[in-house]
């Protein structure tokens, strides 16, 4: 009775296990779907209410009343900054930061901001040493708290750097911020799950965005005096946009070279 018994029921257990396999796989894609939902709502609510600011800025004021709005905003916080020098550098610094550590979309506006706020290597510095903690922070994040979830939406990107980083090791993150090939936040989440040490991701982080962050400040620097003077467009900044657009092109191909 015994072994027909066993006969008997085997395969009601086979089909039990198969269902609560499924019944997880199932749970797992529903939990998946739900986390990349989540995060795609939140990405199109950013960028809905950044076009509605926008819209409103355009059909409420003029280009000249906008123009004339920026430069007392900026002279404001220019004479702020002349009386409360180090409060003004870290509240921008804290700001960026905290922009750089949770990948939020206002680097670049920073970036140019500094350039119309404080002195050009004042804002170099300010912009390179917050970009490159706060990507470090990220990189940590990912590391430590975050890193299924990232491996599991990312897994593609993932795959790709880490391939690129265990063949060509440091060489490789140099080339990523150098060339960008993926975007900035990518990077810093993505090598967090590799087994590259902090203090390399830090100090290859600090030289390669170096180059851009020169570049973007300066271009900050033009535009306060475009702003300021009301001229069009300069030589100097058709110079750097120029730049910014090739440098990373020039970088690519220069690493090429260097791989093969």
């Amino acid at each position: 009775p015994c072994e027909t018994g066993s006969i008997f029921y085997t395969p009601l257990l086979i089909c039990l296990y198969s269902d609560k396999l499924l019944y997880n796989k199932i749970n797992n894609c529903k939990n998946n779907l739900l986390l990349i939902n989540t995060m795609t709502f939140s990405k199109l609510l950013i960028t809905a209410i950044i076009i509605f600011l926008i819209l409103l800025i355009y059909f409420t004021y003029s280009p000249k009343e906008l123009i004339e709005i920026i430069n007392n905003n900026l002279h404001q916080i220019r004479v702020y900054g002349e009386k409360n020098f180090v409060m003004l550098n870290i509240f921008f610094f804290s700001t960026y930061l905290f922009v750089a550590t949770f990948s939020l979309p206002f680097a670049l506006i920073l970036g140019l901001l500094s350039g119309m706020i404080f002195e050009p290597i004042n804002a170099i510095l300010l912009v390179s040493f917050a970009s490159t903690i706060g990507a470090t922070f990220a990189f940590l994040l990912s590391r430590y708290l975050f890193a299924d979830i990232i491996k599991k939406k990312y897994i593609k990107q993932y795959e790709k750097i880490d391939e690129g980083f265990k063949k060509y090791n440091n060489y490789y993150i140099f080339a990523l911020r150098m060339c960008v090939l993926f975007p900035f936040f990518l990077i810093n989440i993505v090598l967090g799950l590799t087994s590259t040490r902090v203090l390399n991701f830090y100090l290859i982080s600090q030289i390669g965005m170096l180059p851009a962050t020169i570049i973007i400040v300066n271009i900050g620097n033009s535009f306060n005096e475009i702003l300021s003077s009301k001229t069009g467009l300069n030589i100097e900044i058709i110079i750097l946009l120029t730049l910014l657009g090739v440098f990373p092109l020039i970088a690519k191909l220069f690493f090429k070279r260097i791989i093969n």
